[in-house]
């Protein structure tokens, strides 16, 4: 591992006089003063968090930042081109929270359960905590100049910074990762354009996944010898950080409960055999899975995406009893998603940016299928990093199933990714990327095939 002694200070020069810049650029092109002071409050957390790093690593969070603002503004630019709205499909779940968010600001209730109480919310709305986070930007906002929709998407991008954070901390604890696979992996996980792209839209997905790392991050900090004050810090900020990652996401809780569990394993040595079987145990013998509405996310999802697939090979995947044979079919299905299509590609002018985008998208694609064996073959290993990973994947793919929470595994997956690679003889690694390569070949082939009979 690298000493991390801190930046010197003309690198913190370097890297502070980055983010000014970035965050005055961009806080012009969105015309709104609400975006510059939030900026101005979240970049200068953000840069005493890249101060007491390593400079590579404080530089990786510049690009990351600096990428994660460009997507925002070229996925706004695309939706409105194409949409007329900046929203997603024109106005989906986005749209939905901020209408939400403004209806909650108006009736001056932020609690997520009182909302629904006093039905400003539908008591059945699954996300209640979102809007009133949206609620939240729209009260700050109004200090200033108001409400932009571009706040929650540029909070998105220190959000994602600040995930990565989390994630670099989580890596060098608990895995044998040195710090140049670590810097490779949030770099494959952040710089990858579909997590570009669900990052820069209003949806719950970023906040959610790092809400969930700062529960396990507080836990962390709890069962460290010493640091008494940052002990008290997380006994006081967990109850509200648990209750608000509750009405954001229930079953997201079984994210940081299930990584909790593995930490405690590593830190006090565990066999990994008794904390598999305790977990087994607690979803078979207790209601756990009914606090978490396990049943109800996959009925309702199974549904929702059999629907959207229409008739084809999705429908026949998603419509699969979970077991034996649909658990393994949504894992595969999973990996190779959202498959890459040209179809309907710049046909449109109104369509360039948008298509543009897209291309992005099908292209990150590519490389996570091209990686695809290596992530397998890494996760047979069966340690805290392969097990954390496989814990999160199998529950997004059992449960909800939408692109937009394969945010949540992402970060682990990219890091087998990379230690799956980099660990493997250069022969070795070439016989398996011309596989890859031939299978996306052979899988394009025969998704065009079938598309045009």
């Amino acid at each position: 591992m690298e000493q991390n002694t801190g930046l010197s200070t003309n690198q913190r020069i370097v890297i502070a006089t980055g983010f000014v810049l970035v965050i005055i650029l961009s806080s012009i092109l969105t015309f709104s003063l609400s975006v510059f002071i939030m900026q101005l409050i979240l970049g200068t957390i953000t840069l005493y968090f890249c101060f007491i790093t390593d400079y590579k690593t404080a530089k990786l969070y510049l690009c990351i930042f600096s990428i994660s603002l460009i997507f925002v503004f070229l996925v706004f630019q695309a939706n409105t081109l194409y949409y007329g709205e900046p929203y997603y499909i024109g106005g989906s779940d986005d749209l939905d929270f901020e209408e939400l968010g403004q209806k909650v600001y108006s009736h001056g209730i932020y609690n997520p359960s009182k909302a629904k109480e006093y039905n400003i919310i539908r008591k059945d709305y699954i996300a209640p905590a979102f809007p009133v986070y949206i609620a939240f930007l729209i009260r700050f906002a109004e200090i200033f100049d108001g409400y932009s929709t571009y706040l929650p998407r540029i909070a998105n991008a220190y959000y994602l910074v600040w995930i990565c954070m989390i994630v670099k901390y989580l890596l060098a604890r608990y895995t044998r990762l040195s710090d140049k696979k670590i810097r490779y992996s949030l770099g494959f996980f952040a710089f990858m354009p579909n997590i570009q792209y669900i990052n820069s839209h209003v949806f719950r997905d970023t906040t959610n996944l790092l809400q969930v790392l700062l529960i396990i991050l507080l836990f962390d900090l709890l069962i460290r010898k010493n640091h008494y004050k940052l002990k008290i810090f997380g006994v006081v900020c967990l109850p509200f950080l648990i209750y608000f990652t509750y009405h954001t996401r229930v079953n997201s809780l079984l994210f940081a409960g299930v990584t909790i569990v593995f930490i405690i394993s590593k830190v006090y040595s565990i066999k990994k055999r008794y904390i598999l079987t305790g977990i087994l145990l607690l979803l078979i013998f207790t209601d756990f899975a009914e606090i978490i509405r396990l049943r109800r996310f996959i009925e309702s999802y199974s549904r929702y995406v059999s629907n959207l697939a229409g008739e084809g090979l999705s429908s026949y995947v998603f419509n699969l009893p979970m077991l034996p044979l649909g658990i393994f079919f949504r894992a595969l299905y999973a990996l190779l998603s959202p498959f890459p299509s040209v179809f309907g590609l710049f046909e449109e002018k109104s369509r360039i940016l948008f298509d543009i985008v897209k291309s992005l998208v099908n292209l990150g694609v590519l490389v996570q299928i091209l990686f695809v064996p290596f992530i397998i073959r890494r996760s047979l290993k069966l340690d805290w990093l392969s097990l954390v990973f496989l814990s999160w994947f199998l529950s997004v793919i059992v449960t909800t199933f939408t692109f937009r929470h394969f945010l949540l595994f992402y970060p682990f997956m990219s890091a087998l990714a990379i230690d799956g690679f980099v660990s493997m003889t250069s022969e070795k690694r070439d016989t398996i990327l011309k596989l890859s390569l031939f299978t996306i070949v052979s899988l394009g082939i025969i998704y065009v095939v079938l598309k045009m009979t």
